[in-house]
């Protein structure tokens, strides 16, 4: 199917639109012409119709008085009515309306009545004669046809202009009628091919300010606007690499930062694993084997914390792939509730509320780390049981994401904690107990999902983390312990 880029889509509407004006110019300039011309021929109707009311009134003056000035003023108007059909015909570009003839026709009648009355009057001066009468009828007969026929000619000519009327109002109705159409359809055009499109890329720019990155989807034909959707789909993509590739660039940045906080976590287990192994070495001899074991597991100990050190720099260093399929929430929560179960204190409670039809699109694994991550954190922000820890979930207002709460009751973090409490190897916690890199590994995992986290917390008041996944509609299998 042949489509039109917007560029001539562009110049169609324009070259539309001028020719619906040059149209409606040259209908309004040729009825402009034709209105013209049928007042100027009124006005002339009317002229005609006042002369032949002055020739009857001066024939009646001549009859009643009996002077001879008032015939020949009777002939003087008769001679001027005459003329004003000449003229009429002369600016006549259309065919001479049918009742001219007829006046013209009646004029040189009553013209040469009224000369066949005065060269009688001038040899005879008995006006009571046979002859005189005659002519006197005669003149008075035409005289009335004449005035009838030119009223007649009025009321035409004004019938005429009237009809005219009307019917450019109902043209120029039709006219305004057609050009509203066009502005409504040309108005629905461009909104559709050109305001709408870049509303998109408005609003997809203003997600991408938020570091949300959303392709736009293409539209059927190839035009400007599918260069420009397709070119803000790319640079949607390489924003996306690039950002990745800045993170994994943060992440090796963090070496500095990493060399003397790895050194500091794993100097202090190796130098107990080297203490304990220099004093278990000594009491070999004695053989003492209840205090060798307490050392043997104090060097388990202190080797685990090394390893969960390591651990921990491995998983935040490396790029992560991720497997994305839909889970009910209610379950990656309960694993995750599972796996921390064994670290809970007994006076700290967890509470789960979320609803089991609740289904995200994650990688099951990763999400689990996650909240387990969360978890850890809330509960060692709980120095002195009891506690409580909820992990609830629901949809949002437009059912698009599911916004999950971790929020306890623990000691809170400062304001200016929660301004870096994402950043890799930051952390509140006393040395020895945390790297630093287990929120910056959440953080990680939850932008791979395309979502969102952040903290709300107050120092004494607990603290709260608020996560925005995008839901799934496909109803996913449950999940195998």
């Amino acid at each position: 199917m042949f489509h039109l880029n917007l560029r001539q889509k562009m110049l169609s509407f324009f070259f539309v639109k001028l020719f619906f004006f040059i149209s409606l110019g040259a209908f309004l300039y040729n009825d402009f012409e034709k209105f013209n011309e049928d007042v100027t021929i009124l006005i002339q109707a009317i002229r005609l119709s006042n002369s032949c009311l002055e020739i009857r009134r001066y024939e009646k003056n001549f009859f009643i008085r009996g002077e001879m000035e008032d015939l020949v003023t009777s002939q003087k108007y008769t001679h001027e009515a005459i003329e004003y059909l000449g003229v009429m015909q002369n600016i006549l570009t259309r065919p001479k309306p049918p009742l001219v003839d007829a006046i013209e026709k009646k004029l040189l009648e009553y013209q040469t009545a009224s000369e066949n009355l005065r060269d009688h009057c001038a040899t005879c001066d008995d006006t009571d004669s046979k002859l005189f009468s005659e002519y006197r009828e005669k003149l008075r007969k035409i005289g009335k046809e004449l005035i009838a026929v030119s009223d007649e000619f009025v009321i035409f000519e004004q019938n005429k202009l009237s009809k005219f009327v009307q019917h450019f109002q109902i043209q120029l109705f039709f006219y305004f009628l057609l050009l509203g159409v066009y502005t409504l359809s040309t108005t629905f055009m461009l909104f559709k091919t050109l305001i709408k499109p870049l509303k998109m890329i408005e609003e997809a720019a203003t997600t991408i300010a938020k570091n949300r990155f959303t392709p736009l989807p293409l539209p059927d034909h190839k035009d400007e606007l599918y260069s420009v959707l397709l070119a803000f789909n790319k640079m949607v993509k390489e924003l996306e690499e690039q950002q990745e590739q800045l993170f994994q660039a943060k992440k090796l940045s963090s070496i500095g930062t990493l060399a003397s906080g790895t050194a500091h976590q794993l100097n202090n287990p190796l130098n107990n694993i080297s203490t304990s192994c220099q004093i278990a070495l000594s009491e070999l001899q004695e053989g003492d084997c209840q205090f060798i074991e307490g050392l043997l597991k104090n060097i388990e100990q202190e080797t685990h914390r090394a390893s969960e050190t390591v651990k921990g720099l491995l998983e935040f260093s490396r790029a992560q792939t991720f497997s994305m399929q839909p889970a009910y929430l209610s379950q990656v929560a309960d694993r995750a509730i599972r796996l921390v179960s064994s670290d809970v204190p007994a006076d700290i409670i967890i509470n789960k509320e979320i609803p089991d039809n609740l289904t995200v699109n994650v990688d099951v694994q990763k999400l689990t780390e996650a909240l387990l991550n969360l978890l850890l954190n809330a509960i060692q922000s709980i120095p002195t049981p009891p506690g409580t820890i909820t992990i609830q979930a629901e949809p949002d207002s437009e059912k698009q994401n599911a916004v999950i709460t971790i929020k306890d009751t623990g000691t809170g973090i400062d304001e200016n904690s929660i301004q870096k409490i994402f950043d890799p190897f930051y952390t509140t916690k006393n040395v020895g107990k945390g790297t630093g890199l287990g929120l910056a590994v959440v953080y990680g995992i939850i932008k791979k999902h395309n979502g969102t986290i952040r903290v709300e917390s107050k120092l004494g008041q607990g603290t709260k983390f608020i996560i925005t996944l995008p839901v799934s509609t496909e109803k996913p299998q449950s999940l195998e312990d």
